[in-house]
């Protein structure tokens, strides 16, 4: 029996494709930048805001703001387009993502932050980096203020958790240095 779909509506949520198997789907900086510009025109033309993200090699993770509709067909509008590219440089022709995603709605501004957290955090949980704001394949420096964004992102969402101006990204930047998840 086929699986049934997903229901999403309107809300936030917290999204993290991995790879088909234990192969990477970014092997460097050029393949994650076309990414990320290619999940920003998707993204866009699906009316889903960008909250956060954090590419990985082997999966990624995206905290997105949707209408309701467009997550499913957005996504696999992406990774098609996604994998051909990466397949044709890479001279293969498997698939390369999971045919299912973690997907979880996010229910509050704690449960936002949580989220925001352990997304940041995921780099330097691989070893790849001792601090989060050190990855560049990832939202949490630019939400900060450290560094321009490589992508639109819209952070209402995380400076309304934060309790708005003037000092949520002061609050923010904290919050996501800190060690332990809260």
């Amino acid at each position: 029996m086929p699986r049934r779909a997903r229901a999403f509506h309107p809300g936030l949520y917290h999204l993290a494709p991995r790879a088909s198997d234990s192969r990477y789907l970014f092997e460097n900086d050029g393949e994650r930048q076309s990414f990320l510009l290619e999940l920003a025109r998707t993204l866009e033309r699906f009316e889903i805001a960008l909250v956060a993200y954090t590419l990985m090699g082997t999966h990624y993770h995206l905290v997105v703001d949707s209408p309701g509709t467009g997550i499913a067909p957005a996504l696999q509008r992406l990774h098609t387009w996604y994998a051909r590219m990466a397949n044709s440089a890479r001279e293969r022709a498997a698939h390369l993502f999971r045919a299912h995603y973690f997907a979880r709605e996010i229910t509050s501004d704690e449960d936002l932050l949580t989220v925001c957290h352990y997304v940041a955090h995921n780099p330097v949980e691989a070893g790849l980096v001792r601090e989060p704001f050190a990855w560049p394949w990832s939202s949490a420096i630019a939400t900060a203020g450290l560094a321009r964004p490589r992508v639109p992102l819209e952070l209402e969402p995380i400076r309304s958790a934060f309790g708005g101006p003037p000092n949520w990204q002061r609050n923010y930047k904290a919050f996501i240095a800190a060690c332990s998840q809260t």
